[in-house]
């Protein structure tokens, strides 16, 4: 298994023969699948979870998907869906379910595609669709606020920066 070190070094010294790939993963119960997609021009066979998928090249563009240096923890995913597929599997959720859609974002590196290097899981929160384009707004459940409202922010809890 990749680890995170051999991810820092790999950022650090950008070698010519190591190659990063980007994973989205969309799924929900009333789904007719699971989708797996790499952000690449060919497939990707690796292990998540525990099984061997073969993810999808797609054409994806992804802002803030691995990134937690801040308290937001959200992401955005522009998916090119020429033939509406992703349009039409959302027809199959009722308006009414309250499961959430989770969209998953992950590395590998080709030297080990035994588990991703990093994997981040977002519910998702809005979805705008348009003729070919799915983007999908997600964010990691609310969890940065009590019941009485109070935010938990660096500037009036500092000891957060320690987490």
């Amino acid at each position: 298994m990749a680890n995170y070190e051999d991810y820092k070094r790999f950022l650090s010294s950008s070698p010519e023969d190591t190659q990063r790939y980007e994973i989205v993963v969309f799924k929900h119960s009333k789904l007719s699948r699971t989708y797996y997609f790499v952000i690449d021009s060919s497939s990707l066979t690796a292990t998540l979870e525990g099984q061997e998928i073969t993810f999808e090249p797609a054409s994806i563009a992804s802002t803030n998907a691995i990134n937690s240096n801040d308290l937001d923890q959200s992401a955005s995913f522009t998916v090119a869906d020429v033939f509406n597929e992703l349009d039409d599997e959302l027809a199959r959720i009722p308006l009414d379910d309250t499961e959430s859609l989770i969209v998953g974002s992950g590395i590998y590196l080709d030297s080990d595609l035994s588990a991703p290097v990093e994997y981040t899981e977002y519910d998702i929160k809005d979805i705008v669709q348009e003729k070919g384009v799915f983007t999908v707004n997600a964010g990691a459940p609310d969890l940065n606020s009590d019941q009485c409202g109070q935010v938990f922010d660096l500037d009036t809890w500092p000891m957060l920066r320690g987490l």
